[in-house]
């Protein structure tokens, strides 16, 4: 077995009674994208940090993504080109990242004669975007995406044999990128900025900000494996918890709603052939439907994004079994052909997105910054909330150029040399005692508490439960499991599988 290259770069530890003696620049609460990214830009500042997270990293929102680099396009619609710009800039950088990790996506969009969904339309969209997309940074050398284009609708249904041919005027061709193993990405952010002399903690419950005099001075924690106690010293905390960065904030700040307005959200894995080597964009016959995206995902489908209206103080993040069956009858009559049913589901992504206002069943696409300072909460004290993947990065950036201090010029990016083909359960690597020495250092670096997180949040084994729960010895060795301990990590695997095909029948998603 040759050596990781992941290797070179410092373990992520759990050392708790270590990290507690440290005095931090920046305490980051949240583990997800936004706040790896708010870890690694602060870093590479030269800030020493902490970062916080109460279940396992990339273990929510983050995990639950699509695994599309959206790269804007849809701005164009309303003509938002900053915002377009920074989607195109911050792709390259991910692509540039994690070039093993990383694939162009092509997707596909019927077209009806309607707004956009025009070929004259839509070949003037593409013009712009391939003017726009010259801003987006790529070094020489570095390939670039197809600039798309419009094709005939005998072009669609060599495609996609099954679409809609009544009122089809063509289809519009364009690219972005897909994340092959959006988990990976957290990790190497994470064990980077642990090289740089930051610290990370998962599983690690931020029960309270403490504050002296009107300012921010720590957190107090809880780990919650040991149930210990512990105050972590830091004069500025970075609040990214996502749907619970409101929670993080009470007691101590005034809630600002516009911080985070909860909405449901999920995408589907399909065990079903992908109708198109392409990402489908499909919407049911009228102009007021829900437009879909069906991409290919291997052998099978996934289906999204489904985006249900909560009121402003519903928590729920898991999809009722009705959310999901009335989801798929519209994925049904957008994509004949699909024919899908509950019984095809394999894998529920689902989690709460920040709506655009309380009760839309539309994302936000406008992220929040807010200094607490200025609504009367202590100095130190900033929340930050994110939109979409693509762009956590860019809004770290923004948020790290806020801190006190002189401007300090950033140490370089650290890429990523993982390929998707390195990693259990994507590519070639199945489960099998040949890559015995590949799962015992993924737990010994990466700060694998249970067997849920190295199946679900370090590896691809979550994809194939048959194949994990037939070789759990793999598991348990690269554990150091055994007897009873080990069966209940196998019983745990198996809800876990359950969970991820069935939430609504368990109590909540795996993580």
């Amino acid at each position: 077995m040759t050596a990781n290259p992941a290797d070179t770069l410092a373990p992520l530890s759990r050392d708790f009674d270590q990290f507690s003696s440290v005095h931090y620049d920046v305490i980051v609460i949240g583990g997800g994208i936004q706040g790896s990214c708010l870890l690694y830009e602060a870093a590479k500042r030269g800030l020493r940090c902490l970062l916080v997270e109460r279940g396992d990293f990339g273990g929510a929102t983050s995990w639950n993504s699509m695994r599309i680099l959206h790269g804007g396009f849809r701005y164009l619609q309303s003509m938002d080109l900053p915002r377009l710009v920074d989607s195109v800039r911050e792709r390259r950088w991910f692509m540039r990242m994690f070039p093993g990790l990383v694939e162009p996506l092509q997707c596909l969009m019927p077209l009806y004669g309607q707004g956009l969904k025009r070929p004259g339309a839509f070949k003037a969209a593409l013009r712009i975007n391939r003017e726009l997309t010259k801003l987006e940074g790529r070094l020489p050398g570095e390939a670039k995406l197809p600039p798309g284009h419009v094709i005939t609708p005998s072009d669609v249904a060599q495609d996609w044999p099954q679409v809609p041919t009544v009122g089809l005027r063509g289809g519009g061709i364009w690219y972005d990128a897909r994340m092959l193993s959006p988990e990976r990405f957290i990790v190497h952010l994470l064990r980077v900025a642990q090289s740089m002399g930051c610290a990370s903690l998962n599983y690690c419950s931020a029960d309270a900000i403490e504050t002296v005099e009107g300012s921010v001075v720590g957190v107090r924690c809880k780990d919650v494996v040991s149930e210990k106690e512990y105050i972590f010293h830091a004069p500025i905390v970075l609040n990214a918890a996502g749907p619970w960065c409101r929670e993080i904030c009470s007691g101590v700040a005034v809630d600002r709603p516009e911080l985070f307005t909860p909405m449901r959200a999920f995408n589907l894995v399909l065990d079903r052939a992908p109708l198109s080597e392409s990402a489908i964009a499909v919407s049911a016959q009228g102009a007021e439907s829900q437009t879909y995206f069906l991409v290919p995902y291997g052998e099978r489908t996934i289906a999204g994004t489904a985006q249900i209206p909560c009121d402003a103080d519903d928590h729920t993040e898991v999809p009722a079994q009705q959310e999901v069956e009335q989801f798929l009858n519209q994925i049904n009559e957008a994509a004949p052909g699909l024919d899908v049913s509950p019984v095809d589901v394999t894998c529920v992504w689902n989690g709460q997105v920040s709506a655009c206002y309380a009760g839309a069943d539309v994302a936000s696409d406008k992220p929040v910054v807010i200094d607490h300072t200025e609504y009367g909460g202590p100095t130190g004290l900033i929340s930050v909330s994110g939109v979409k993947y693509t762009t956590a990065r860019r809004l770290a950036q923004r948020v790290v150029g806020l801190l006190p201090g002189p401007p300090v010029a950033p140490l370089e990016d650290v890429r990523c040399d993982e390929r998707i083909s390195d990693i259990p359960g994507y590519g070639e690597q199945t489960l099998g005692a040949d890559i015995a020495d590949l799962m015992q250092r993924i737990v010994e670096n990466e700060a694998v508490v249970s067997a849920d997180d190295l199946i679900l949040r370090r590896t691809g084994l979550w994809q194939d439960p048959a194949s994990v729960l037939e070789n759990w010895d793999v598991i348990a060795n690269a554990m150091s499991l055994a007897g009873d301990e080990a069966l209940q990590q196998r019983e745990s695997a198996e809800e876990l599988f359950n969970r991820l095909r069935e939430p609504w029948n368990t109590h909540g998603a795996g993580n």
